[in-house]
């Protein structure tokens, strides 16, 4: 459903006085994700365990995110 999404938000490990920041508009939003997320269980299967970021059509692939 994250097309679907006007926003999607990640905390990986953020204050909430940070995440407030952002969520109000006293911080730019800004984050890489440092790997990637795969479509689905199947995908990680299929993916070798040796190999970063090889899954086929990742969901959100190693480096999405944005910075303003």
């Amino acid at each position: 459903m994250a097309e679907r999404a006007a926003t999607l938000v990640a905390d990986y490990g953020a204050s909430d006085a940070a995440l407030l920041d952002v969520a109000f508009g006293r911080a730019k939003p800004e984050g890489r994700l440092p790997f990637e997320l795969p479509r689905s269980m199947d995908a990680v299967r299929a993916s070798r365990p040796d190999v970063p970021n090889d899954t086929e059509n990742p969901l959100f692939p190693y480096g999405a995110g944005l910075t303003l």
